[in-house]
């Protein structure tokens, strides 16, 4: 049995989200420099992200007023959830609603509910809480782990929060967890791998807190800076492995004590790179 299979979590400490890319990872915008990470913008305090999958379809056959067998079949819906934050970031909304900031000097502007609607970009969504080890086979049992949800192929429509005395306001997404045929790497979901050809959200167990890091490629740099730095987990491959993927391709890197990255030889122009790692708190 893997570490940190079994866990019962509690709370949410982070959500990042990004615009899904062409290839189904998380896109870097424009203008980024080559070697920087691009993490998706932090949904600053959230208080929440839900999903629930949707309820399969049973069908029941019935006979001499008795039900004899039900059927079971696919989900006519998507998973649902909701993503709800303390703070008006309006960056975030611009993000999630394929619109701009079009404020001026210290003035920030947005528009919600515009004709965007019905036409928003998908979105990566990811988020993580703690977790307790409750796997009794485990030396690790009983210790502190880390779980985290990544919504692969999302869209999200914003429900701004009404203004009302002796109340803290909370901008309000609700978010539907469409199906992805590859995983946050960028990889083919297939039957070999992950026994499906379609999910909507991957769950991921880690020893340590979760991070993940874009970067694009352009066919000479071979090093690449991770969001987390010095606090990057780099040498503890067995309990807390850091995974590299080159337009979804599992690539050999190596991550030094700065939390630099190198990646030989360097990939293409343009190539999707996604690294994703643990870091330490401490």
């Amino acid at each position: 049995m893997a570490i940190n299979e079994k866990a019962t979590a509690i709370g949410l400490r982070q959500v990042y989200v990004g615009v899904r890319d062409s290839d189904g990872t998380m896109k870097v915008p424009d203008g980024t420099a080559v070697g920087t990470a691009y993490p998706g913008i932090r949904a600053l305090k959230a208080r929440a992200l839900t999903i629930t999958p949707a309820e399969p379809q049973r069908i029941s056959a019935s006979g001499d007023d008795a039900v004899y067998y039900t059927f079971q079949e696919s989900p006519d819906d998507v998973p649902s959830g909701e993503l709800r934050t303390q703070i008006s970031d309006i960056a975030l909304i611009a993000l999630m609603t394929s619109t701009k900031d079009f404020g001026s000097g210290d003035q920030s502007a947005v528009v919600v509910g515009s004709d965007k609607i019905g036409q928003e970009e998908s979105l990566i969504i990811w988020g993580s809480r703690k977790a307790v080890d409750t796997d009794t086979g485990q030396a690790h049992f009983g210790n502190t782990i880390y779980e985290t949800y990544i919504l692969l192929n999302a869209i999200a429509s914003a429900r701004p929060s009404g203004m009302e005395r002796s109340t803290i306001g909370e901008f309000v997404w609700s978010v539907a967890a469409n199906n992805s045929a590859v995983d946050q790497f960028g990889r083919t979901f297939t039957e070999a791998i992950h026994g499906c050809t379609e999910a909507p959200f991957v769950v991921v167990h880690t020893r340590h807190p979760f991070f993940m890091d874009k970067f694009e490629g352009n066919g000479s740099e071979t090093e690449f800076t991770l969001t987390k730095g010095t606090s990057v987990i780099h040498d503890a491959a067995t309990t807390s492995p850091i995974r590299c993927f080159v337009d979804g391709v599992a690539t050999a890197v190596t991550v030094d004590a700065s939390g630099v990255a190198t990646i030989s030889p360097a990939p293409d122009d343009g190539a999707d790179v996604v690294i994703q790692y643990e870091y330490s708190l401490s």
